[in-house]
Protein backbone atom coordinates (compact mmCIF):
# COMPACT_ATOMS: atom_id res chain seq x y z
CA UNK A 1 0.00 0.00 0.00
CA UNK A 2 1.34 3.19 -0.50
CA UNK A 3 1.33 6.53 1.13
CA UNK A 4 0.44 9.71 0.40
CA UNK A 5 2.95 13.21 0.41
CA UNK A 6 1.29 14.26 3.25
CA UNK A 7 1.80 10.61 5.10
CA UNK A 8 5.49 10.71 3.57
CA UNK A 9 6.33 14.18 4.89
CA UNK A 10 4.87 13.60 8.64
CA UNK A 11 7.21 10.27 8.89
CA UNK A 12 10.22 12.31 7.25
CA UNK A 13 9.71 14.80 10.24
CA UNK A 14 9.33 11.95 12.46
CA UNK A 15 12.67 10.47 11.87
CA UNK A 16 14.31 14.17 12.14
CA UNK A 17 12.63 14.84 15.27
CA UNK A 18 13.69 11.59 16.90
CA UNK A 19 17.42 11.29 14.94
CA UNK A 20 19.64 14.23 15.18
CA UNK A 21 22.13 12.60 12.38
CA UNK A 22 19.22 12.30 10.13
CA UNK A 23 18.14 15.69 10.46
CA UNK A 24 21.41 16.78 9.66
CA UNK A 25 21.18 14.69 6.91
CA UNK A 26 17.54 16.05 5.46
CA UNK A 27 19.38 19.99 5.79
CA UNK A 28 22.41 19.09 4.12
CA UNK A 29 20.86 17.03 1.30
CA UNK A 30 17.17 17.01 1.43
CA UNK A 31 16.47 15.12 -2.02
CA UNK A 32 19.40 12.67 -2.02
CA UNK A 33 18.18 11.69 1.77
CA UNK A 34 14.51 11.71 0.78
CA UNK A 35 15.46 9.38 -2.50
CA UNK A 36 17.56 6.49 -0.23
CA UNK A 37 15.17 6.78 2.88
CA UNK A 38 12.37 6.25 -0.04
CA UNK A 39 14.23 4.07 -2.51
CA UNK A 40 13.25 5.56 -5.77
CA UNK A 41 14.91 8.50 -7.63
CA UNK A 42 13.00 11.90 -7.80
CA UNK A 43 11.23 12.37 -11.27
CA UNK A 44 14.08 14.84 -12.90
CA UNK A 45 13.71 18.46 -12.22
CA UNK A 46 11.59 18.24 -8.56
CA UNK A 47 13.64 20.17 -6.08
CA UNK A 48 13.69 19.49 -2.63
CA UNK A 49 13.76 22.41 0.33
CA UNK A 50 14.02 21.79 3.62
CA UNK A 51 12.70 25.25 6.42
CA UNK A 52 13.45 24.29 9.87
CA UNK A 53 10.98 26.28 12.20
CA UNK A 54 12.05 27.62 15.48
CA UNK A 55 10.37 28.19 18.76
CA UNK A 56 9.08 31.62 17.39
CA UNK A 57 8.23 30.54 13.45
CA UNK A 58 5.84 28.42 12.18
CA UNK A 59 5.79 27.61 8.39
CA UNK A 60 2.39 26.89 6.70
CA UNK A 61 3.15 25.08 3.36
CA UNK A 62 0.32 25.43 0.75
CA UNK A 63 0.06 22.69 -1.68
CA UNK A 64 0.41 23.57 -5.69
CA UNK A 65 -2.54 23.92 -7.32
CA UNK A 66 -2.98 23.74 -11.66
CA UNK A 67 -2.95 27.13 -13.16
CA UNK A 68 -5.80 27.18 -15.71
CA UNK A 69 -5.27 25.27 -18.91
CA UNK A 70 -2.12 23.20 -16.78
CA UNK A 71 -2.54 19.11 -16.15
CA UNK A 72 -2.70 18.34 -12.38
CA UNK A 73 -0.56 15.61 -11.03
CA UNK A 74 -3.69 13.33 -11.28
CA UNK A 75 -4.43 14.28 -15.03
CA UNK A 76 -0.70 13.62 -15.25
CA UNK A 77 -0.42 10.34 -13.66
CA UNK A 78 -3.16 9.51 -16.60
CA UNK A 79 -1.16 10.62 -19.58
CA UNK A 80 2.04 9.55 -18.59
CA UNK A 81 3.07 6.88 -20.48
CA UNK A 82 5.67 3.37 -19.33
CA UNK A 83 4.70 3.48 -15.77
CA UNK A 84 1.69 0.80 -15.65
CA UNK A 85 0.56 0.49 -12.08
CA UNK A 86 4.10 0.98 -10.24
CA UNK A 87 2.55 4.04 -8.12
CA UNK A 88 -0.15 3.77 -6.07
CA UNK A 89 -3.34 6.01 -7.24
CA UNK A 90 -3.37 8.47 -3.73
CA UNK A 91 0.20 9.35 -3.79
CA UNK A 92 1.44 12.09 -6.18
CA UNK A 93 5.08 10.95 -6.45
CA UNK A 94 7.26 7.86 -6.51
CA UNK A 95 7.09 8.20 -2.86
CA UNK A 96 4.97 4.62 -2.10
CA UNK A 97 7.58 2.60 -0.14
CA UNK A 98 9.60 3.09 2.68
CA UNK A 99 13.36 1.87 2.80
CA UNK A 100 15.18 1.74 6.62
CA UNK A 101 18.27 3.56 6.80
CA UNK A 102 20.97 4.12 9.19
CA UNK A 103 22.69 7.55 8.70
Amino acid sequence: MGMTRGQAQDLLSQFASESADYRASLVSDPKGTIEKQFGNALPEGVSVQVLEETADTMYVVLPHTAAEGELDDADLEKVAGGMGEKYDSKCTGPLNTLNQTSL
